[in-house]
């Protein structure tokens, strides 16, 4: 969607200017009207800026620390000391005690962008200290946010990796690590960072990976037209049939929301075992069929690392029924194929490709990577074997996510050396050169399956192949009568509001979810 379709007419003094990607310059919203994403005045205007800083060193400089400082006895006081200044605006008294309380508790301008994002922002991407800028439902944003100096970004650079215990410093200038909320932080600092900031410094680098709170039901994909609903029947039926599943895309195309959406259709019968290298993943299933593992980056010292690719092979020893890995990007997806080749189908991870076709190449070069003298041809009939399918999602330019084809390898060797594969469904788009941002199009079959097909029904699962037809329509009456047997409240953490949560965060207008897909109720 648009983010101006998002315009909402929400009473506010708070005046507004928001950046548009393709805008030739932000647009000026009227003060009294707001966006869904609210820049703060004192990081959009210098004096304000100056002044906030000025507030927050004055109240460094008399505050008494006796005990643990809480959100709300710093709130109580900064109000007070904040009324000592002449603050222009009344807006900015509460901008000023919010950055004072984020500065001094929290991670600055990164908590405050997490906090006046909501549930539409992707990612926080920090380019130095002068340069902030957000993904948000999809779209590259410019904000107005910075630090003060390269010394105040490293300060709340080591804040947020205390939380995990882990450190960065000249001598290990790259560190992953997570916030207590479940975002995934990937920090550079100098020397590996080579960006000069205002101040003729090398500047850190940040990124922040936000993730869901209310999760994304299979239902909410397909009336984002993430998916049709023939796809979307022949993907439910698929891991039911237990089919070792790819999802390909590039970053932020919607690879591990997708594949989440996918365990909701996991019998709680096959136990889950998930394993990642930071832990997103979040599985629509009963707690007590999931387990989850997450590797560790070795210590200061080098030591105590645990690779997914050792997870993977205690794993195998854990009985679980199927194995799901966040993602394979290296010696792992040996051990991945040796999974879904002897006892643990129905498997799924995703990589990075562009194409389903691509995608068969890339796992070729990881096995070669992790086993250079491994014959050619033996790597190609583990591949062909342990993988029944591979889904390609990509991410337009105008931020929409769409499943773009689902193919099946087949069981040959095209004259060029690759592995044939068989398209399944596919998305045409209807790009043209007047709109090159229009990601609208049509859904369409291809080509019959016979692997897959075969596949689910040595599993008890029979599939209508009337869905490879064209002029065959699957009706939502259909697929609503797959999905009653899951239901989301079977899903791990299930409260009893998260379903008007999952309403108002996904249908903020015209027909709810409960109305438009009745199985729900």
């Amino acid at each position: 969607m648009a983010l101006k379709s998002k315009l909402k007419e929400r009473h506010n003094t708070q005046e507004k200017v928001v950046t548009v990607p393709g805008a030739a310059k932000p647009i000026n919203v009227d003060e009294n009207l707001c966006v869904e994403l609210c820049f703060p005045l004192i990081y959009r205007n210098e004096e304000y800026f100056k002044l906030a800083c000025e507030i927050y060193d004055s109240f460094l400089e008399k505050l008494n620390i006796n005990g643990q400082l809480t959100e709300k006895m710093i709130r109580e006081v900064v109000v007070k000391h904040i009324s000592t200044f002449s603050v222009p605006k009344h807006i900015l008294k509460a901008e000023i005690a919010d950055f004072v309380i984020d500065n001094l508790l929290y991670y600055g301008p990164i908590s405050t962008i997490i906090r006046i994002s909501g549930s539409d922002l992707n990612d926080i991407i920090v380019n130095t200290k002068d340069y902030v800028d957000v993904i948000y439902d999809g779209q590259t944003l410019t904000t107005p946010f910075k630090f003060r100096s390269e010394d105040d970004l490293k300060k709340f650079i080591n804040r947020m990796l205390s939380e995990s215990n882990r450190k960065v410093d000249e001598a290990h200038p790259i560190a992953s690590a997570k916030l207590p909320d479940g975002s995934r932080i990937e920090i550079q600092i100098p020397p590996v960072s080579a960006n000069l900031d205002s101040d003729g410094n090398a500047g850190s680098y940040v990124t922040v990976r936000k993730f869901r709170e209310i999760p994304l039901l299979f239902e909410s994909l397909i009336d984002a037209n993430m998916i049709d609903l023939k796809m979307a029947y022949f993907l439910v039926k698929a891991i039911e049939g237990k089919l070792n599943i790819v999802v390909s895309g590039g970053t932020s195309s919607g690879k591990t929301t997708f594949l989440n959406a996918l365990t909701r259709f996991i019998d709680e019968g096959d136990q889950l075992l998930t394993i990642e290298d930071t832990k997103e993943m979040k599985p629509q299933m009963p707690c007590h069929a999931i387990r989850s593992f997450e590797a560790r980056p070795a210590n200061e010292e080098g030591a105590g690392e645990i690779t997914i690719e050792s997870l993977l092979r205690t794993a195998l020893r854990s009985s679980p029924r199927r194995i799901v890995v966040g993602e394979c990007r290296g010696p792992e997806i040996v051990t991945m194929l040796n999974a879904m080749n002897t006892g643990h189908p129905g498997s799924m991870t995703t990589i990075h490709a562009d194409d389903t076709k691509e995608a068969i190449v890339r796992i070729e070069n990881m096995f070669l990577e992790a086993r250079p003298t491994a014959n050619m041809s033996f790597v190609r009939s583990q591949i062909i074997s342990a993988v029944d399918l591979i889904v390609q999602i990509v991410r337009f330019p105008d931020g929409t996510r769409r499943i773009v084809k689902i193919s099946e390898p087949e069981r040959r060797i095209e004259e060029n050396g690759v592995v044939s594969m068989l398209d399944l469904f596919e998305f045409k788009r209807s790009m043209s050169s007047e709109n090159p941002m229009d990601s609208s199009g049509n859904f369409k079959a291809i080509s019959a399956s016979s692997r897959a097909s075969l596949k689910m029904l040595q599993n008890g699962i029979t599939l209508d192949s009337r869905i490879f037809d064209n002029e065959f329509e699957v009706t939502k009456e259909m697929l609503i009568n797959e999905l009653k047997s899951f239901h989301p409240k079977r899903m791990c953490g299930w409260r009893e509001n998260y379903m008007s949560e999952i309403i108002q965060s996904s249908y903020a207008s015209g027909k709810n979810i409960l109305e438009r897909w009745p199985n729900l109720q």
